[in-house]
C-alpha cells in the first residue's frame, strides 16, 4: 500500500498534482494505509460469504470494493475538509468523490486479492528438466465434471464428506480415511479429525487461544486441533 501511495504521489491524480510533492506523498500514503484497514477485513468477510453462496472469489472482491468505498469516501471527504467548515457535499460532488475512491480502492483491492490467491508453496526442485504432468487425485473421479480446478479441503459431515473446491463444494458418501488416501498426491494434512487441508490452499491463519483457524482459498475456514498446532508450526505452515 505504501508503494501504491508513492506511485499516486508521483502521478498526482484527481487534482492533487498542483499540491507539493511532500503533501501528495503524505496525503496518498495516509489514505492508502487507511484504505487497507477498511478494505482488507471487508474483503475477508466478502470472500467468506462468496464461498458460502457458491460464488466466484471475484464476486466477493467486487462486493468488498463497492461496500468499503462508502466509508472510505467519507474519510477522503473529511481529510479534504481539514481546516475548513464541514459541509456535506451535494449529490453530484458525492457521486464524483465515490467514483474516484472506488477506482483507486478497487485497484488496490484487486492487488490484495490477486496477491492472496496467487500465493503458493514453493515446489521442490525437479529431478530433471523434462516437464512431468502432475498425477491426478483419484478423488476427483467421484466428483462432478465441473468441479475444480483444485481440491482445497475435506470436511466430515456425519457419515458424509464435503469436498471443498475454489468455487464451491460437493457432498459425497465416503470416509475421511479413504478420502485422504484418494486425495494423494496433493500435499496437505489432516489438521483436525473432521478436516483435511491442502497446504497450498492456506491463505491466512488466525489464533484462537491455543487453537488455530485456517482461512483457505474461497473463504473456507478449517479448525486445527490443539495437538496438530505444534506439528504444523514445526513444518512451516505459518
Amino acid at each position: 500500500m505504501i508503494g501504491v501511495g508513492l506511485l499516486l504521489a508521483v502521478l498526482g491524480p484527481f487534482g492533487t498534482f498542483d499540491a507539493s510533492f511532500a503533501y501528495r506523498l503524505t496525503y496518498w500514503i495516509a489514505l492508502m494505509l487507511a484504505g487497507y484497514a477498511l478494505y482488507k477485513p471487508m474483503m475477508a468477510g466478502a470472500l467468506v460469504m462468496a464461498a458460502r453462496l457458491h460464488l466466484p472469489e471475484m464476486a466477493g472482491w467486487a462486493a468488498a470494493a463497492i461496500l468499503a468505498s462508502v466509508p472510505m469516501s467519507v474519510i477522503v471527504w473529511w481529510v479534504e475538509r481539514l481546516g475548513q467548515p464541514l459541509r456535506w457535499p451535494d449529490a453530484d460532488r458525492a457521486l464524483l468523490l465515490y467514483g474516484n475512491v472506488l477506482v483507486i480502492g478497487g485497484l488496490a483491492s484487486l492487488l490484495l486479492w490477486y496477491g492472496q490467491t496467487r500465493r503458493t508453496v514453493a515446489p521442490e526442485p525437479a529431478a530433471s528438466a523434462a516437464p512431468v504432468a502432475a498425477p491426478r487425485p483419484a478423488l476427483l473421479d467421484r466428483l462432478p465434471p465441473g468441479f475444480g480446478p483444485d481440491i482445497v479441503a475435506l470436511e466430515m459431515e456425519d457419515h458424509y464428506l464435503r469436498v471443498h473446491g475454489a468455487y464451491g463444494s460437493e457432498l459425497i458418501l465416503l470416509r475421511m480415511r479413504d478420502a485422504v488416501q484418494e486425495v494423494a498426491p496433493l500435499i496437505g494434512a489432516q489438521v483436525h479429525r473432521s478436516w483435511w487441508v491442502a497446504r497450498g490452499a492456506v491463505r491466512e491463519t488466525h489464533r484462537e487461544g491455543r487453537g488455530v483457524r485456517l482461512v483457505l482459498t474461497g473463504g473456507v475456514e478449517a479448525r486445527v486441533s490443539r495437538a496438530m498446532v505444534p506439528v504444523l508450526e514445526a513444518e512451516g505452515w505459518w
